[in-house]
């Protein structure tokens, strides 16, 4: 698997049925139909690296800190898309580690939004702290995580 580059014909990938700036953006299942799709603008400055698995989900490495070699981590997964995100996952910590020579990757988490933490742990990453209450979701304030993933070498 191999992703590449955002471009301007991307856009509609950008735009999907998860919760904004989760780690792991997968479909929710039950959504409520007033619910408004989460979209994440495209980079305008050297803080935001934006990738795309074409037709299928957008990787995107927020916050960049070039000095501290680390950045948090959104991944958005389309509909229909989710016997990729395996690879998907374990690919975006080899570009974020490999081609952005980061050492440190990080993202949120929110486990009431049935998030599968045990493809996190596949993909290296591990649960690093918990923040009660730190997110409004379906119609009351519930835990969000934050994970990490470091690199060794």
């Amino acid at each position: 698997m191999t992703l590449r580059g955002y471009r301007s014909t991307d856009l509609p990938l950008l735009t999907g049925p998860w919760l904004a700036g989760e780690l792991l953006g997968m479909p929710l299942e039950q959504a409520p139909a007033t619910v408004v799709p989460a979209a994440v603008e495209a980079p305008k400055d050297n803080t935001v690296e934006l990738c795309v698995l074409p037709g299928a989900a957008f990787v995107r490495f927020a916050e960049l800190d070039w000095v501290h070699r680390r950045a948090r981590l959104e991944i958005g997964v389309q509909p229909g898309a989710d016997d990729l995100v395996p690879a998907l996952l374990k690919t975006a910590v080899s570009h974020g580690f490999r081609v952005l020579n980061l050492h440190r990757l990080y993202g949120w988490v929110t486990p009431a939004a049935a998030a599968p933490v045990d493809l996190l742990q596949d993909a290296g990453f591990i649960g690093e702290a918990t923040v009660p209450a730190g997110r409004w979701f379906a119609g009351r304030p519930v835990d969000r995580q934050i994970w990490g993933a470091v690199r060794h070498d």
